[in-house]
């Protein structure tokens, strides 16, 4: 009885590590891809940014020449209409 109650025990203790490790293997690999995932999306965020940066920096750099008058007349040089102001008669009396 002593004998078959000790391998009893025995297998239990096999399963048991067996489902132990599995489960730390599963987690350490779930840890690892989350890991592996993240570090990919800070690299993406880093180039994305350099880039936004660098579309930052030239678009100051233009700065002057969008905001100038002659660019500003180039682009809306044909929506533009010249309006003359209508003379106004006033009569005044002397009474």
């Amino acid at each position: 009885m002593k004998k078959k109650n000790k391998s009893l025990h025995i297998f239990i203790k096999y399963i048991f590590s067996i489902f132990l490790l599995s489960a730390f293997l599963i987690t350490f690999l779930t840890i690892k891809n989350q890991c592996a995932k993240l570090r990919n999306e800070i690299s993406e965020i880093k180039i994305s940014n350099i880039k936004n940066r660098s579309i930052v920096k030239r678009l100051q750099s233009e700065k002057e020449k969008f905001s100038s008058e002659k660019f500003i007349f180039s682009k809306v040089k044909d929506n533009m209409i010249a309006k003359v102001p209508e003379p106004e008669i006033i009569d005044i009396r002397n009474e």
